[in-house]
């Protein structure tokens, strides 16, 4: 005949519960904040991809421009010079819609007349929103161009949207002389 255990050393179904829905509070919270970690993650990534773009893209502006001469007085958003080998070059601010509807981008043109925002091509990138562009001309012996984009950056989460201006200056290697 067998013995009875007289040492019972088990747990209890409530104690098991008790257990069990600790367990579940705390990887159910865990999970919680991993999953908006990554979404942060993704709107962090994104800001800095539309960054870089817009920085890359007034990098080559202002490389173009250190060697440029001719500068044309601009307008606001459009200014136009000859590069370094002598060919016409203008930058724009340029709607990517049509007829002048939705988001716009930095627009280069190298043809010699560029009259319409068909001549020119967009340099950024077309998931970045330019709100806009500003080009200032300060004549004399060296011209100074300042060069300014106005980025909104959406973080596609609770529809915040933030605007964010980068600007440089750029003088020309080549002196003018008739400054």
């Amino acid at each position: 005949m067998r013995q009875p255990f007289k040492n019972n050393q088990g747990f209890t179904l409530m104690e098991l519960l008790v257990a069990m829905t600790v367990f579940l509070l705390v990887v159910g919270l865990s999970s919680g904040v991993f999953l908006q970690t990554l979404r942060s993650q993704r709107t962090i990534t994104n800001i800095s991809e539309s960054m870089n773009n817009v920085t890359i893209t007034l990098e080559q502006i202002a490389r173009e421009m250190r060697t440029g001469f001719d500068f044309e007085n601009p307008s606001s958003d459009r200014i136009g010079f000859r590069d370094g080998y002598g060919n016409y070059v203008a930058y724009a601010l340029v709607s990517l819609g049509e007829n002048g509807s939705g988001p716009h981008a930095i627009g280069r043109c190298s043809e010699e007349i560029c009259g319409t925002e068909d001549d020119f091509k967009p340099v950024t990138s077309s998931n970045v929103e330019i709100d806009g562009l500003r080009f200032v001309l300060k004549n004399g012996r060296v011209p100074l161009i300042t060069v300014a984009a106005e980025v909104s950056i959406d973080s596609k989460r609770d529809e915040k949207e933030a605007s964010i201006t980068l600007q440089t200056s750029v003088s020309s290697r080549i002196i003018d002389k008739n400054g």
